[in-house]
């Protein structure tokens, strides 16, 4: 049996709540040593592929639990079953990517709260926590007005010339065109507030995906040689394709001269371009981009990626990108892989609402996955599993120390 088909083999027997405490102790050694990283993206594909509705509900307690059998096999065991309950502890011995994978896999029974055995169940006191962020905007139209939207209300919200306004459960914004020619051109605008995601249809039936903080200007209807937004924070376009009127996004972060512009016909593509982040990045799925920047444009097939050092004005081609990393948030997941505490910290005050306070400099580095339907508690613990890094949550403040 290979090394993949025995890992395979290990992770569904801890998952299944069979394996022995050899076979976990071998699943912990598997993961532990895979300094190539294969291992690791092996794990986090298939967390991917298994994992069901991101939104589904969790369960704190029996994460908690099975984190900690998991990360408790290297201990020597008495006798061939299941490790015993144990609380969890800091492992300052396990590599930070080592001990995020391992603490991924108690994901699976995160999200399938019908599965577990109650007696494995440990009763965990209750703390001041943070919620997640969820499906909520403001919708300025041309006139000024405002409409704050959230994921409870649906129906018609109003209509603009030939075009009709409506929401749907579950956040989504649509708009539908109506028989008549367009009017003269008119915006809208969308935003998220910190804490908020929404999705939206335009016109001409390109789907937006609108992440925390972030705000797509838009005309109610498409007219011209050319379908042009404007986006400020982070958004994945699925473009409907029209070769007479290419669909084009200026891009901006509120800063001075930090600006861009990302063509297409039809494709999918993801825009990270927040104010606090070093870098604006494009990362393309599906047909072609073309990123320009002063002049200096660079073609993107897909799997690959375009990235804008602001601090030196520098536009670069990136040949091969992790694509679901880019779009993970849409998925439902905080993606850490290869990022930095501060990043890492940067994107959970931007969905969870909440001011991060370093007492000191933090030297460490994450890959895996986490889901962001969890309480900011259960994402932070598992970065402190790592044992690099300690968290405290004060109201909405998160303070940082190594």
């Amino acid at each position: 049996m290979s090394t993949q088909d025995r890992l395979t083999y290990l992770l569904g027997q801890a998952l299944q709540q069979v394996a022995t405490a050899a076979e976990l102790q071998e699943l912990s050694t598997l993961i532990k040593e895979d300094h190539s990283g294969a291992l690791t993206q092996q794990v986090e594909t298939l967390l991917l592929q298994e994992l069901p509705d991101a939104t589904a509900g969790y369960d704190k307690d029996y994460w908690d639990e099975i984190a900690s059998q998991i990360l408790a096999a290297d201990r020597p065991q008495t006798a061939d079953n299941m490790v015993p309950l144990r609380s969890p502890r800091r492992l300052r011995w396990i590599p930070a990517a080592a001990a995020v994978l391992l603490l991924a896999v108690g994901l699976f029974w995160l999200l399938r709260p019908n599965t577990r055995n109650p007696a494995m169940v440990a009763a965990v006191p209750a703390v001041h926590d943070v919620a997640p962020g969820g499906n909520k905007a403001m919708l300025t139209l041309a006139d000024g007005t405002e409409l704050p939207l959230d994921s409870a209300a649906s129906g018609m919200l109003t209509q603009q010339g030939h075009t009709r306004i409506t929401q749907s459960a579950g956040g989504q914004l649509l708009y539908t065109a109506l028989s008549g020619q367009p009017d003269l051109l008119q915006y809208n605008t969308l935003r998220t507030p910190r804490g908020g995601q929404f999705q939206v249809t335009l016109p001409d039936g390109t789907k937006v995906w609108l992440n925390a903080a972030s705000s797509l200007k838009y005309p109610v209807a498409f007219k011209g040689s050319a379908r042009q937004v404007e986006l400020n924070g982070e958004a994945y376009f699925e473009v409907a394709r029209n070769t007479a009127m290419p669909f084009k996004v200026t891009v901006r972060t509120g800063q001075p001269n930090d600006s861009m512009e990302v063509a297409v016909l039809g494709t999918q593509f993801n825009i990270m371009a927040y104010a606090d982040e070093a870098v604006i990045k494009t990362t393309l799925l599906e047909g072609a981009v073309k990123v320009s920047r002063h002049g200096n444009s660079k073609q993107l097939a897909p799997g690959q990626g375009a990235q804008l050092d602001k601090q030196h004005d520098l536009l670069s081609l990136q040949q091969q990108v992790n694509t679901e990393e880019a779009v993970a948030w849409k998925n439902g997941f905080i993606q850490l892989e290869g990022n930095d505490i501060a990043s890492v910290m940067r994107t959970i005050a931007r969905w969870y609402n909440v001011e991060v306070v370093f007492t000191a400099p933090v030297p460490a580095h994450f890959r895996g996955i986490i889901p962001r339907n969890v309480p900011v508690s259960q994402v932070l613990k598992i970065l402190e599993m790592t044992g690099e890094v300690h968290f405290e949550i004060k109201d909405r403040q998160i303070i940082v120390s190594p």
